[in-house]
């Protein structure tokens, strides 16, 4: 009578599974949105497929576009544990690669994430604004981990290749440059160093668990650097006796808005 009894749980509980991830993606999406979904935040556009396996044609943040076309697969063997996971990948100007995960009253994990593309249309894709940068950038990420949206946990290595200042009348080439990220009982640490190119360039930036952070960048031109990026970096000052230049920043990250709650 027990082990029937485990059998109908079993077969219950495998009925409602097989109906979620078949569920249409974009009417679950709008139901979870509300009748007046907010203006800002994140936004999924043009919604096809199911919950199991489906995709989208675009994100906008804040009415921005943020990424193009990307597609989702479901991880339905941990729903019975509660907790969602799912690959996801995404094409364009920018090609992510990452698996989501979530425990019903955990943090947001992702993992494996890779990246490649444009650094401007990358730096969009992290919701950063359009800086006069142009380059290749590669990011391998195999953990990072968010509480409420704030990075609590990273470790990978960022890699930025032929990067270039746009404001000159022709692009001024900068070189190639990497950060390396770790995290340790302090918080999350950024190593930052270049390769080759006309600017030497190393540095370290720290993020606190209390969303603190503490960045400090030093530059100098290499012999036979051009004029206009010897004019650039004399800009930030005057330098030290081994003709670094300074850039020193701090402060707290900003805490990303709460949803308000919907009105009935």
């Amino acid at each position: 009578m027990i082990r029937m009894r485990w059998l109908v749980v079993l077969a219950v509980l495998a009925f409602v599974c097989t109906l979620v991830l078949h569920a249409p993606a974009s009417l679950v999406y709008a139901w979870s949105r509300g009748a007046q979904p907010p203006a800002g935040g994140a936004v999924l556009h043009g919604l096809h497929g199911t919950l199991g396996a489906g995709g989208f044609a675009g994100l906008t943040v804040n009415q921005r576009p943020v990424l193009g076309e990307g597609r989702w697969t479901l991880h339905p063997w941990w729903l019975p544990l509660l907790r969602l996971s799912a690959d996801l990948e995404t094409g364009g100007d920018t090609v992510i690669r990452v698996s989501v995960s979530r425990a019903v009253f955990g943090k947001l994990r992702l993992g494996g994430l890779s990246a490649a593309g444009n650094v401007k249309a990358l730096l969009g894709s992290l919701g950063q604004p359009a800086l006069p940068v142009d380059g290749q950038a590669r990011l391998e990420f195999p953990v990072i981990r968010l509480d409420d949206g704030r990075p609590v946990e990273a470790r990978g290595s960022a890699q930025i290749e032929n990067l270039a200042w746009t404001l000159a009348r022709e692009p001024l080439p900068l070189g190639s440059f990497t950060a390396d990220l770790s995290t340790d009982d302090k918080g999350i640490r950024v190593d930052l160093s270049s390769g080759p190119g006309p600017l030497e360039l190393s540095g370290l930036a720290t993020l606190a668990s209390d969303q603190a952070y503490d960045l400090h960048l030093q530059m100098r031109p290499r012999p036979q650097a051009p004029e206009q990026l010897l004019t650039l970096v004399r800009s930030l000052g005057q330098p030290d006796a081994q003709g670094w230049y300074h850039v020193r920043r701090n402060g707290t990250l900003a805490s990303p808005p709460k949803p308000k709650p919907k009105t009935p």
